[in-house]
């Protein structure tokens, strides 16, 4: 029986009266007591005794939106996070073209690749990737997930080549030109995200997937998340990750949310709240999209974009992915099988829809059951649709990241002044009395809780811009986002989330209290220890 005593530190409980206490027993993976040191150290004489030396322990940190086998992907594949110019993205390519090319039938892989650092804001080609090789199929994906940019081989195994391919619905292929059916190999949405598209790219060995997700999740224990998400779960991924539980790979808690083609196939036996883990992972509702990116200025609005792209008209607002009927059909399917679904909205458009068509289908199925409906992003949720949201019981996870990440280019380019102000409005949601959840979408970003905490309380972009000083929030309402509220996301409140008699170990050791230090430093802080059920998952 392995107990132990956590003492002389300041342990953020997170519980109802926000108690902050000095030392924890824990046994079995379970906290059996909280209090002081005298009252801990006096409980159990036997317990491994370790001293905190006044760090703070908070919660495990909860990942609400994320793609951990993505994140696994990434680790195969070429980084181009970093690439401040097209010249140098290429430049990469042919490194590794020239050095370790890809084998017979693989494509070389890319992710990352953000076009706002580029001259003009410029994607690049297929010309561009050509200029390597035409024959090895290359695939680089935008940073926003949203977009790709291919070769002319990929093109051609893709099958858009000559005059008449055809583009999967909600998709849109650039041409060279406004008058060509020409592909120059930049690729929207469905053009590169459809399974069938998707299913062109070989996938690596089994044995190598498993290396992979075991280091991605030692990247996700590093941040102190003790569980995490993957929100695009197809037929082979949930083979995947079940096969990862069955060779007991996993050491955190992954939560999947099978893809829509697929959701009433892979969830079976009915029900959400009371699905349960089998060896850390288990598949606990569907996904959908319903328009694309921001940055990628494929986000669908209802006003237009500030600056809207090149050769695209003064009224542009981007564009949905899918027609209302399909929505409420998809809907009315979760809410029959008392599903929860995630649902991907950037947009404020997107959002409408999503309202719409969910009041439509608990109209028509009359379920009164609690399913807790996720709007995956919310970025320029209105303040008439928090309060209908609100209403219909769904919940928004923001990705309060893009305001330091991407705020200016928001400000200045894609939603101007008074919409970039209102990107992500926490504060909004914290007056409803809603609850709400921070991500960061991982591979888009990774899965820093400490940083969504900084961002959430001070929402300052990197030019020094405060986007939004109303809608800031007190820096445990944002650390009660990345904890309690996650595991209410997951229908886990009673067994996560907080520190409290009976609940999981899963806890984080810090460097320095975010509660005590400057606003602007606590992405400053270190994780030294992340803790799954009583067992380190990752030490500094």
């Amino acid at each position: 029986m392995k107990k132990t005593v956590y003492y002389n530190g300041s342990i953020i409980t997170v519980d109802k009266n926000e108690s902050i206490v000095q030392a924890m027993l824990i046994e079995n993976g379970i906290i059996k007591a909280l209090g002081s040191d005298e009252e801990i150290l006096s409980l159990d004489k036997d317990a491994e005794r370790v001293d905190l030396q006044g760090k703070t322990i908070l919660p495990g940190f909860i990942d609400p939106h994320g793609h951990l086998v993505a994140i696994a992907q990434t680790l195969m594949i070429i980084n181009f996070s970093e690439c401040n110019t097209k010249e140098e993205l290429v430049s990469i390519v042919k490194e590794r073209v020239e050095n370790n090319p890809p084998k017979d039938g693989e494509w070389l892989i890319g992710f990352g690749y953000d076009n706002t650092k580029f001259e003009n804001g410029e994607h690049p080609t297929k010309f561009d990737l050509d200029s390597v090789s035409s024959e090895i199929p290359m695939y680089i994906s935008h940073a926003s997930g949203h977009l790709a940019v291919t070769n002319s081989k990929a093109l051609e195994l893709m099958g858009y080549v000559g005059d008449d391919y055809k583009v999967p619905e909600g998709g849109v292929v650039r041409t060279v030109s406004p008058d060509s059916k020409e592909p120059n190999g930049v690729l929207e949405e469905n053009a590169c995200l459809d399974p069938e598209i998707k299913k062109c790219i070989p996938t690596p060995s089994f044995e190598t997937l498993m290396n992979a997700i075991s280091q991605a999740q030692s990247i996700y224990a590093g941040y102190g998340i003790t569980t995490t998400q993957d929100a695009s779960v197809d037929a082979g991924m949930n083979q995947l990750l079940l096969g990862a539980a069955n060779a007991n790979v996993l050491k955190l808690d992954i939560v999947g949310f099978a893809v829509q083609h697929v959701t009433f196939d892979l969830l079976k036996d009915e029900g959400t709240p009371n699905r349960e883990y089998f060896n850390h992972y288990k598949l606990l509702g569907g996904k959908t999209w319903l328009d694309g990116s921001p940055q990628g200025k494929t986000a669908w609005l209802t006003k237009p974009y500030h600056i809207v792209p090149e050769g695209q008209p003064e009224d542009y607002c981007g564009y949905g992915t899918q027609e209302d009927e399909e929505v409420i059909e998809y809907f009315k399917g979760c809410i029959e099988r008392n599903i929860q679904v995630n649902v991907h909205t950037n947009g404020d458009a997107a959002a409408d829809q999503f309202i719409r068509c969910y009041e439509k289908a608990l109209e028509l199925t009359g379920n009164k059951k609690e399913l807790r409906p996720v709007m995956v992003h919310a970025q320029t949720v209105r303040e008439d649709q928090l309060d209908k949201m609100k209403e219909l019981g769904i919940l928004p996870t923001f990705f309060l990241d893009h305001i330091w990440f991407w705020g200016d280019y928001h400000y200045e380019s894609v939603l101007g002044p008074e919409r970039a102000e209102r990107i992500s409005p926490a504060n909004s949601a914290l007056k409803r009395g809603m609850n709400f959840t921070l991500h960061q979408d991982p591979p888009v970003k990774m899965p820093n809780q400490i940083l969504a905490i900084q961002n959430a309380v001070n929402r300052k972009t990197q030019g020094g811009r405060v986007l939004g000083e109303d809608q800031r929030i007190p820096v445990m309402e944002a650390i009660k986002a990345v904890t309690i509220n996650g595991a209410y996301q997951y229908f886990e409140e009673d067994v996560k989330g907080s520190l409290e008699v009976g609940k999981y170990a899963d806890l984080v050791i810090l460097d320095k209290n975010p509660l005590e230090v400057p606003s602007d430093e606590i992405s400053s802080i270190q994780v030294l220890e992340t803790i799954k059920q009583g067992n380190t998952v990752f030490s500094k």
